[in-house]
């Protein structure tokens, strides 16, 4: 939505000169839901207002590009007169260069800066025209008396910026490849320790299994020694009563022989 104003805009100011081209920065500074002005102000026709009479215009554009409302405020009365929905967006850009820098803004700050004089109407500003709109995200504690920021809007970045932002990003970059080097390592780390844990586990199935192949083993083994034990103490027996028999039953074989004989008085 936003890139489709702006590319309005950009299409409107190309083909103007002069004070039609005031005109536009005028609505599009005004214009609701649209917070950058990059390439409007990149178009030749936006670049030659610098010098002659509308110079007014194009600083206020870059007020409005990298400015917030005390940057207004102190040379008001060198830049056109702002209307009230040019000055809540000059607002609203105010607080998105304070969430960019700060994530805790506490209500006195709020109220120094955007000039709004009491806590109920900072309160409806913030909720209406930041929280509606989406240009941050936040939440209020009014027992702290503070805004929590949990993200923002970008806005444009002044020329002279870009060096420092880009070796922000590079350090950006440096960091996430550390973290990403470090969460290889240890996926690395959690491969190796499973593949141990595999192995140390399959050792232990297979000496599990071994124990259980001896126990199972050697009941039957028990049981055989105990049938060879039976038979051969009935054997022993069948020995002892064929020794045992010609004293028992006598060469008469008469059952009594053997029996001592009584003496007759």
């Amino acid at each position: 939505m936003e890139e489709a104003k702006s590319q309005q805009y950009v299409l409107l100011a190309k083909g103007a000169k002069g004070r039609a081209v005031a005109e536009c920065i005028m609505k599009a500074t005004a214009e609701p839901g649209l917070f950058g002005f990059r390439e409007l102000m990149a178009l030749p026709s936006v670049q030659e207002l610098q010098s002659g009479d509308l110079a007014p215009y194009y600083k206020l554009l870059q007020m409005f590009a990298y400015g917030v409302w005390g940057d207004y405020k102190s040379s008001a009365s060198s830049l056109p007169e702002l209307n009230e929905q040019q000055c809540i967006k000059l607002k609203q850009l105010t607080l998105v260069s304070l969430a960019l820098k700060i994530k805790v803004i506490s209500y006195q700050m709020l109220q120094q800066q955007l000039e709004i004089p009491t806590v109920r109407q900072l309160e409806d500003f913030i909720i209406t025209e930041c929280f509606y709109t989406s240009i941050i995200a936040g939440k209020l504690d009014q027992k702290k008396a503070c805004l929590q920021i949990h993200n923002s809007i970008g806005r444009d970045v002044r020329p002279e910026q870009l060096p420092e932002l880009e070796a922000g990003l590079q350090n950006w970059v440096q960091a996430a490849e550390g973290v990403l080097e470090s969460i290889e390592n240890r996926i690395q780390y959690s491969a190796q320790a499973a593949e141990q844990y595999r192995q140390e586990r399959e050792q232990v199935e297979a000496k599990a299994g071994a124990v259980k192949a001896t126990l199972k083993a050697e009941p039957q083994e028990m049981v055989s020694r105990g049938d060879m034990q039976l038979d051969e103490g009935s054997f022993d027996l069948m020995d002892e009563d064929r020794m045992a028999g010609p004293s028992i039953i006598g060469e008469r074989g008469d059952r009594t022989a053997g029996r001592p004989k009584r003496r007759l008085r």
